[in-house]
């Protein structure tokens, strides 16, 4: 996530050939992922960041390594001193890998920090930033053979089981940077990546859900956004946007499934139950499509254009007033920075309708930054884990930096997430105030609960949805049916 290119989700099956002697269970878990499309992984990714790049990486590997300007002045800086001590060797050297180009830069942005306050036990840290695919591909490949995988990674939320199966621990647990700061973080996406009472990943951001409404659209049709409360208000508005301006109220996407996820989770659907038992073909997943498709009938609703959110097609629609309102994660403010300028000004962040009083908001994160057990100096890796991600600077610069929900949220009500910056010029200085109006209604889903969670997610993203809403060539019954049985069958 990083530079100006835009990077399109890879849909294409990434493949690797199976080594024998392996760990049982392990081709199993592979079959599983080959199964998944990267598109499956870059959605629960999300992370736009204030690049606005994708979580893809680009197809070639980078190393990247901390660089040192010269000294202007006689006496050497502390950040000269650690670049120095890293020459002779004198500093640890920690691997990190990731599919997101963007954390590798917030992570060479925190070793400089901790370099310049711990001179005594500097840090060098060697990245390496590999497609979605590939990577997760290789760790698991490196992890069950027990060489070669790095000191710390960042893995995908919806492949983290994958790496949960089995009797051996390949993650470090974190329970000793974590605990002692626990009371300041939001439970609910912490647990996601909690096994047998040991923490095992430290999130990015929280990734609560947002709607983004085009005010612009609204006003020419009498509507208020306070005055959208429920989903049926959002359709009732629908009708009356669609009258004044001939617009579409909300696009729903059918090559990916944000939208239809944080729907059904506010009824607390899911693909799995927290045993791990398929729930993907329940009455209220249904629902969720039924309501959809109800609205696309009636035309205050349309598919997305290019099919989901991170195409060059969709940003030109919306920039041009395509729809009123859009349905995403904090973090796709960089989206809109980036990449729908025209819009500054315009757009106003809200909580999502809800279905009724009893409705919950979802959270699930998006990437989680693991230390592996082949580290060969997990304390040190872990303080600096604590010291760039869950103190309450590095939490900062996760919003600053990265435009993300950090996962602190004892500073979502400080000035510090108020400052001006390009997010509260584009969409103002309450942001905060509406995630923190959220927050006793967050929702944990079920995401780690089952290897096949990215096998049910490739199904959504790229079946169900296209058949229900854009072919109606199925009933959403018929559809989440069938993806039960064949995700059953994977199991």
């Amino acid at each position: 996530m990083v530079g100006r290119e835009i990077r399109f989700y890879n849909k294409a099956t990434e493949t690797f050939t199976y080594e024998s002697g392996k760990e049982k269970g392990m081709k199993r878990r592979i079959v599983a992922l080959l199964l998944s499309s990267a598109l499956a992984v870059s959605l629960l990714g999300g992370c736009g960041g204030s690049s606005g790049g994708s979580d893809e990486a680009s197809s070639q590997p980078a190393a990247q390594e901390s660089s040192q300007e010269e000294a202007s002045e006689p006496e050497e800086s502390k950040e000269e001193e650690a670049a120095s001590a890293a020459a002779t060797g004198e500093a640890t050297q920690l691997t990190f890998w990731t599919y997101v180009e963007q954390h590798t830069e917030f992570l060479q942005d925190a070793v400089t920090v901790w370099n310049e306050n711990h001179p005594d036990e500097p840090i060098e840290l060697q990245t390496e930033t590999y497609p979605t695919e590939d990577m997760h591909s290789k760790l698991l490949i490196t992890l069950q053979s027990g060489d070669g995988a790095p000191d710390i990674v960042d893995v995908n939320v919806a492949r983290f089981s994958d790496f949960m199966q089995g009797d051996t621990e390949v993650f470090v647990p974190l329970n000793d940077i974590i605990e002692p700061e626990k009371q300041n973080f939001l439970e609910p996406v912490l647990d996601i990546y909690k096994y047998n009472g040991n923490y095992y990943g430290i999130e990015y951001h929280v990734g609560a859900p947002i709607m983004f409404y085009n005010t612009e659209i609204l006003d020419q049709a009498g509507v208020k956004v306070e005055d959208i409360v429920t989903w049926d208000d959002l359709h009732e508005a629908g009708k009356k946007v669609l009258e004044a301006t001939g617009k579409p109220i909300i696009t729903f996407e059918v090559n990916d499934s944000w939208s239809y996820y944080i729907m059904a989770g506010e009824k607390k659907g899911d693909y799995f139950d927290e045993s791990g038992n398929c729930i993907i073909d329940s009455k209220e997943n249904a629902e969720v499509l039924d309501f959809m498709l109800s609205m696309i009938e009636d035309g205050t609703a349309v598919t997305t254009p290019g099919g989901g959110f991170h195409t060059e097609e969709y940003y030109g629609y919306m920039s041009q007033g395509g729809a009123a309102s859009m349905l995403e994660c904090l973090w796709y403010m960089g989206r809109f920075t980036d990449y729908m300028p025209e819009l500054a000004g315009k757009i106003q962040v809200a909580a999502p309708p809800v279905w009724d009083e009893s409705s919950v908001y979802p959270v699930f994160g998006g990437t989680a930054t693991s230390i592996t057990t082949q580290c060969e100096n997990p304390d040190l890796a872990s303080r600096f884990l604590a010291e760039a991600k869950i103190s309450a600077e590095g939490a900062e610069k996760i919003w600053n930096v990265l435009g993300f929900d950090p996962l602190r949220w004892d500073i979502w009500d400080t000035d510090v997430m108020k400052a001006q910056n390009k997010y509260t010029d584009y969409f103002g200085s309450d942001i905060f105030e509406v995630v923190l109006g959220m927050k006793d209604k967050f929702h944990p889903s079920n995401i780690t609960a089952s290897p096949q969670f990215s096998l049910a997610n490739s199904l959504i993203a790229t079946d169900i949805l296209f058949r229900v809403l854009n072919e109606k060539s199925a009933t959403p019954e018929e559809a989440l049916g069938n993806a039960a049985a064949e995700i059953k069958s994977a199991q």
